[in-house]
């Protein structure tokens, strides 16, 4: 008698039997059921809006206000789709604008206008033209439409709401493309109280195209998630940016000036309105340098608070998880500037780190933290070897840098980095190899901690009119147990150079909190290219000048 044992089928014999086996088997069912899935949930696509509307009402029930839809009208007659919350009372309320990421629309801050509408703040958010539901196209934060778009949602809530507003008490905030409005806003708008930019920018010239370099995974990232924002018009800035940069199309004069038009941080130090600053170690978009650099600049009561997750991920969650203390700062600062509640906030040290060698977030009195030394050491080759030194010396020479699309020595993915979820980059374990080579310290006498931004000033010969240069600053474990670990990296591209003219170039690299064990070592990798970052410059690359002092690396440094 023929049985099934452990739930394999029997073959049975015979040409039949045979024929029968080699059929393919009819589709489970479970793959209908995901197809149905699929399908149903492309068909409910345009309820989403609608559905997410009664949930804010129905939470808006449970937790003390109201949620209204409308149109909000900018000045040039394009129609904003906005939702207002508005907590139950008599007022008068303080009142907050939330403007949204890039891609997304008004009800991403239903993540987190609940936690303040419950709170006693009459919240206004709204779908920045070309995104959501509202009309026109992105201009990507320009000053004579996304702009003015939000000053006319000030001047909508403050005069024609009808609402029984707080004097004087409006706040600002946002993340990602929201965080830059709130950046620029703080300096064009005299009715805003206070800001909390989160994962913004301060210089898009900086974000977009650090060093001259052009971040092409990020930059295709953002023009390909805006083709339903830009409605597809060839002549919207975001192609002509696209055509200026890759194509080497139109005037790059313009393309600079738009960029400065859309930044603030050459006026940081113009503006009065108190600030509290969100940014992230992990960030490749909106870097945290320039958000340390505005902070630096900013005249006027201000913190610092920088986190560990990818760009904009950690206050993105809402109050809740990682981004609860994030929030609860948040609604602290606001309480302060807006209600008047002495909470005792600007008596707290000034910045939170996030400090990914302890995985806590500590505090520190002020940027630069008290005990950084900037320690200056110097690029030369010592017994046929390449050095890093504390002290200057050795001669004169040079050393041909490469592209090479294929290196080791890279700064591994872009947009998700493995630092944020505790992994690391591993470098190459060899010192030079096609397309890179570098220079390594004595091992480390004391536990160090590298706090902030390196900067690297190089000495370079170009070898054609546009070249490019990669540093990327590892830890080595003694005795080469192990790869090499990343730290931190940066990247610099010369435009219209004369080929054979010595000059000299600045390459900051990104601002890291990083411990380097005693015993362990730095090492500076030069690379030709570095294409998980930043599209590659094809030709003859460029030479390296180092020794008597000519080029050194400048490491923010305390004793831990």
């Amino acid at each position: 008698m023929e049985k099934k044992r452990r739930g394999l089928p029997v073959e049975r014999g015979g040409e039949k039997g045979r024929k029968k086996a080699n059929q393919k088997p009819n589709p489970p069912a479970r793959g209908k059921v995901r197809r149905l899935l699929r399908l149903s949930t492309v068909l409910s696509l345009p309820a989403l809006p609608a559905l997410l509307r009664k949930l804010a009402q129905a939470e808006g029930r449970r937790k003390g206000f109201r949620v209204e839809q409308f149109k909000l009208t900018a000045r040039d007659g394009t129609r904003l789709s906005a939702a207002l919350y508005v907590p139950e009372g008599e007022g008068p309320f303080p009142a907050l604008i939330m403007v949204h990421s890039w891609m997304l629309n008004r009800w991403q801050c239903h993540l987190y206008a609940p936690y303040f509408a419950s709170s006693g703040y009459v919240v206004l958010a709204y779908d920045c033209r070309g995104w959501g539901s509202s009309g026109g196209q992105v201009y990507c934060a320009d000053p004579d439409h996304e702009l003015n778009d939000l000053e006319d949602a000030i001047d909508w809530l403050t005069e024609r709401s009808g609402l029984p507003l707080k004097e004087g008490a409006l706040g600002v905030t946002g993340i990602s493309y929201g965080g830059g409005h709130s950046f620029l806003v703080a300096l064009r708008d005299p009715r805003v109280r206070t800001v909390v930019p989160m994962a913004g920018w301060t210089d898009l010239a900086a974000s977009l195209v650090p060093g001259g370099s052009v971040k092409f995974f990020w930059g295709l990232l953002l023009v390909a998630t805006a083709t339903w924002a830009t409605r597809l018009n060839p002549r919207n800035p975001l192609y002509r940016w696209v055509s200026t940069l890759l194509l080497g199309r139109g005037d790059r004069r313009e393309f600079e000036e738009d960029m400065r038009k859309r930044s603030c941080l050459h006026l940081a130090g113009e503006c009065v309105k108190p600030m509290l600053i969100v940014g992230s170690w992990n960030d490749d978009l909106f870097e945290p340098n320039q958000m340390m650099d505005f902070y630096s600049r900013l005249q006027a009561p201000k913190m610092l608070y920088i986190s560990n997750g990818i760009h904009g991920l950690d206050a993105a969650v809402g109050p809740r998880w990682v981004g609860k203390e994030i929030w609860e700062l948040t609604r602290r600062w606001f309480d302060y500037w807006l209600k008047g509640e002495e909470n005792g906030i600007l008596e707290e040290p000034a910045v939170r780190l996030y400090r990914p060698w302890k995985k806590q977030v500590e505090a520190e009195e002020e940027w630069p933290p008290p005990g950084i030394r900037t320690h200056t050491i110097y690029l030369g080759r010592d017994e046929g070897l390449f050095k890093l030194t504390s002290k200057p010396g050795g001669r004169r020479e040079e050393a041909v840098l490469r592209p090479r699309l294929l290196t080791p020595a890279n700064s591994g993915p872009s947009i998700v980095r493995p630092q944020a979820m505790g992994l690391f980059v591993p470098g190459p374990r060899r010192e030079a190899g096609e397309g890179f080579f570098s220079f390594t310290t004595s091992p480390a006498k004391r536990d160090f901690e590298l706090l902030g931004p390196p900067r690297l000033h190089l000495r370079v010969v170009p070898r054609d009119r546009r070249v490019q240069v990669n540093a990327l600053l590892y830890d080595v474990p003694p005795d080469d147990q192990g790869l090499p670990r990343l730290i931190t990296y940066g990247t610099a591209t010369l435009e219209d150079v004369e080929p054979g003219k010595e000059t000299e170039q600045v390459v900051e690299l990104f601002a890291a909190d990083y411990l380097l064990p005693r015993g362990h070592r730095f090492r500076l990798t030069l690379s030709g290219s570095n294409p998980t970052f930043v599209l590659p410059v094809p030709g003859k690359g460029l030479r390296v000048v180092y020794g008597e002092g000519l080029s050194y690396l400048e490491l923010p440094l305390r004793e831990s």
